[in-house]
Formats: structure tokens, C-alpha cells, sequence
């Protein structure tokens, strides 16, 4: 399952959970399959993301090393609090998650400050000889 933007949905992928309004309305279906309607629908209706069937990798080596490089990191997190049983639970309950397949959405990179554009002096002020001063 991936969680994707509402902006970002693609005609013919199909919902893998009910999106609901917070009051928990349900307004489409597990399994409905998005089309420009529904992306429409669901822009005014201003939901932010759905989740859809599929997957983030390639073939499951590519999983695999994904996840223990996940796990490398979280071990790495939490490293100076190994003496807290309940600091250790939560790391264990983040790793199970990352196996259930729940990865953390990627970091959003800023983007590039443009260069800033030079000020414009005006035409070159171009002195008489008179107007030099001699030094």
C-alpha cells in the first residue's frame, strides 16, 4: 500500500483503504479504482492523500535492503536509551511497523533559493577629466 497525494493520483490505480471525513463519513470505498471523476471528487472535497495498492520497490531485494537500512538507523536512534524499557517498546513498535509495510514518508527537500538577480546601477557614470581628482 502507498500513501499518495491526491494531486499525484494516476487513472486505473485502485483505493486499498475507505477515505472517510473526520467525522467518519465514509465517501469512497476500499477497491473503487480512480478515475479523473474521482481525483476531481476528491480535490473539492480537499482531501490530502489516499492510500492505493502497490508498492514503493522494485522486487523484494530491494524491500530488504530498504528495511535493514531502516533498522539500521532506528537502532542507531536509539541507542543511548537501551536501559528504558518503554523508549525500547516504542522502538520495537516502529520496527514491527516498518515490517507491516508502513515506511516513513521521504523527507521533503527544500527547494533550490533561485540565484538572486543583480540590481541594476544604472548606465556607467563616466567622469571629465577635469572632475578626476588627482591623488
Amino acid at each position: 500500500m502507498i500513501r499518495v497525494p491526491v494531486q499525484d493520483l494516476q487513472e486505473g490505480q485502485v483505493l486499498a483503504q475507505d477515505v472517510a471525513r473526520q467525522d467518519g463519513m465514509v465517501l469512497m470505498a476500499k477497491g473503487n479504482t480512480v478515475t479523473a471523476e474521482v481525483k476531481s471528487l476528491l480535490l473539492r472535497l480537499e482531501v490530502e492523500a489516499v492510500v492505493v495498492e502497490g508498492d514503493h520497490f522494485a522486487s523484494e531485494e530491494e524491500r530488504q535492503a530498504f528495511l535493514a537500512e531502516m533498522e539500521k538507523e532506528l537502532f542507531k536512534r536509539f541507542s543511548r536509551v537501551e536501559s528504558d524499557p518503554v523508549l525500547m517498546g516504542l522502538r520495537e513498535m516502529y520496527r514491527r511497523r516498518l515490517h507491516q509495510g508502513c515506511y516513513p514518508r521521504p523527507r521533503p527537500q527544500p527547494p533550490p533559493e533561485p540565484e538572486p538577480e543583480a540590481e541594476y546601477q544604472g548606465p556607467p557614470v563616466i567622469y571629465a577629466k577635469k572632475d578626476r581628482k588627482k591623488p
